[in-house]
């Protein structure tokens, strides 16, 4: 298995200062605090060297369900970053473990996230990274608000949809016209 040069770079970074802490230590007034300097460095050298590294994924060691899922990815497998070869491992392992049900309603969203443009696709992303940072508890609270809401009969979905739509749209005049105000006085 391959191991990312991360170590390599730190150990290096590391020796270059406890160099650089020894030609310092000439000055024979500090002394004390500098052998106190060096030995912290070493002992940061011998952490670094001994952390576990990140290691890649072999694409041998996939099973052979997630080499079928991912087979697009098996050439340039050995380059892909390490964080990315998990997130793709992960993502074959939920589709392997999905109905056919599923997997067609995963695909029919994904047609709709491709149709969309750039614009919204961007702005559907800023929602759910702000939606990610909630806490724990308030996505709870959404997730069961939009249940509810998706069990109620379409009429009654639309109706609420306009009246937020409507709301939505007031407070943005509202906003405007105060920035105006402010930007005349």
């Amino acid at each position: 298995m391959e191991q990312k040069p991360m170590h390599k770079t730190l150990k290096t970074i590391l020796k270059i200062a406890l160099k650089r802490a020894l030609i310092i230590m000439l000055n024979k007034s500090l002394l004390l605090r500098r052998i106190t300097m060096i030995k912290s460095l070493y002992t940061m050298l011998t952490v670094f060297m001994f952390l576990p590294t990140v290691q890649a994924l072999d694409w041998n060691m996939l099973s052979s369900d997630q080499q079928t899922v991912l087979k697009q990815f098996s050439k340039q497998w050995p380059q892909l970053p390490t964080e990315k070869q998990q997130r793709l491992q992960l993502g074959a392992s939920r589709w392997i473990s999905m109905d056919s049900q599923k997997r067609s309603q995963l695909l029919a969203k994904f047609d709709q996230w491709q149709k969309l443009v750039p614009s919204q696709q961007n702005k559907l992303k800023q929602q759910f990274n702000k939606f990610r940072q909630m806490p724990a508890t308030q996505q709870k609270q959404l997730r069961n608000v939009h249940q509810k809401f998706k069990q109620l009969p379409l009429n009654k979905q639309r109706q609420l949809m306009e009246k937020f739509n409507k709301q939505t749209r007031k407070k943005m005049i509202k906003k405007q016209q105060n920035k105006v105000r402010r930007r005349g006085q």
